[in-house]
């Protein structure tokens, strides 16, 4: 059919035209139903390799020490390599590739905000990340059936299982609770039975939402596993990195009035004397005169 300008869906109008208009009314479907979807390819090789190479110089700066990504040994557990955005150019285009942000528009609507964007750098050994809902961040059971949170993480290695891959629960979402003790097993004989490793080549987008629970398998082979997490929030939590106080000088052009938005340029809140109306004019009129955006 075809979607007009209706009044009772004002936003969502424009956010379904153009998941149609990019080809994933099936990821979408997939996303209702299941909870998560995949986008293969969303990342060309050359970004891939981009992103991996500067994700592994910053652990190394990190932890001081070089990185085998094909034969690491001594790298066990997983090493988080955060705050990412302001690193590098190169991780500007994740945040805004268009599959995955359409989705995401969908699941937090289009005042959402970039809440972290983070690599969980993964050896051989130790135990894989349990099964768990992001929802968890100070929302109680039960929680609603639309997503306060949502995230997509980009495959910069090759996923498999017994490289340490992401694990799905299919269909948790609509439980609106954290799994139990019994339901969070990946590995073994605590090994829950609903559970699934998500398979992907490296440049795959994992899209799900916050309700679905989601955990990683150990790693079992030498070599490193590389991800992005992409992590998204609705506008009125608080995000787990700090942006819109800090972006740098020249950061944001005169085209990226949806990058300033995911960075908080649109939040009102944290106003003075003025309020929110004086706090919310001044940060528009501050993004639409300069080339720099800055709290």
């Amino acid at each position: 059919m075809e979607i007009g300008n209706w009044s009772a869906t004002p936003d969502l109008n424009d956010i379904y035209r153009e998941i149609r208009e990019l080809g994933l009314e099936t990821n979408l479907a997939e996303l209702e139903a299941y909870g998560f979807t995949v986008i293969e390819n969303a990342l060309d090789p050359e970004t891939v390799k981009g992103l991996r190479d500067k994700i592994i110089g910053l652990a190394e700066a990190r932890m001081g020490r070089k990185l085998d990504l094909e034969n690491e040994q001594d790298h066990k557990e997983v090493e988080l390599i955060p705050y990412l955005l302001y690193k590098d150019p190169i991780f500007r285009k994740p945040v805004m590739q268009p599959q995955q942000l359409a989705l995401i528009t969908y699941l937090l609507g289009k005042h959402c905000i970039l809440s972290s964007l983070t690599c969980h750098l993964k050896g051989p050994g130790g135990a894989g990340l349990l099964t768990h809902s992001d929802t968890g961040n100070g929302i109680p059971d039960p929680f609603s059936a639309y997503s306060h949170v949502a995230n997509t993480n980009y495959a910069l290695t090759d996923y498999t299982e017994e490289g340490g891959c992401l694990a799905m629960v299919p269909g948790s979402h609509r439980l609106h609770r954290q799994p139990t003790k019994w339901e969070q097993g990946l590995d073994g004989n605590q090994r829950y039975e609903h559970v699934i490793p998500i398979e992907v080549p490296a440049g795959s987008a994992v899209i799900w939402h916050g309700n679905t629970w989601h955990g990683s398998f150990p790693r079992k082979t030498p070599g490193l596993r590389v991800n992005l997490a992409t992590y998204f929030c609705r506008e009125y939590m608080i995000p787990q990195e700090d942006y819109r106080r800090t972006v740098p000088d020249d950061f944001l052009q005169d085209s990226d009035e949806r990058l300033a938005r995911l960075l908080g340029a649109d939040l009102v809140h944290g106003w003075t004397d003025g309020g929110p109306t004086e706090k919310f004019r001044t940060r528009r009129s501050e993004l639409a005169r300069s080339r720099t955006w800055q709290n």
